[in-house]
């Protein structure tokens, strides 16, 4: 239940977040993909992503960034569906959660104060 509720938590912050500060948004075809970059009213980039080529279903990695350009989440699609290690990064933690095939498997925080850079 704690998932969900996490989850959800980050669903409803990007989607108050794309509807307010949207400015543009920008497509290109890249191969058999179509990337696209959502900004800002600042200018700065909010979230960058592909989506198949008929722009309905993502597919790929998809990044979401802050306004003040700090990343704030890396995830990844598979025709539409999670798969693989997503990052979410807050000040002083990133929280890793692991999907198969739209299922959370694990959830992992690290607590980036304690990381020791060599």
């Amino acid at each position: 239940m704690k998932k969900l509720a996490f989850i959800l938590a980050i669903l409803a912050i990007s989607i108050s977040s794309y509807a307010q500060n949207t400015k543009l948004k920008t497509t290109a075809k890249k191969g058999d993909l179509l990337e696209v970059k959502l900004y800002y009213n600042s200018g700065e980039l909010m979230q960058h992503g592909f989506y198949t080529d008929d722009g309905k279903i993502l597919h790929g990695s998809w990044e979401s960034f802050n306004e003040d350009g700090t990343r704030q989440c890396v995830a990844f699609y598979q025709k539409g569906v999670k798969v693989g290690t997503w990052m979410y990064y807050k000040k002083d933690e990133i929280t890793k959660v692991t999907y198969d095939n739209n299922k959370i498997t694990n959830i992992e925080k690290i607590n980036t104060k304690e990381v020791i850079d060599f």
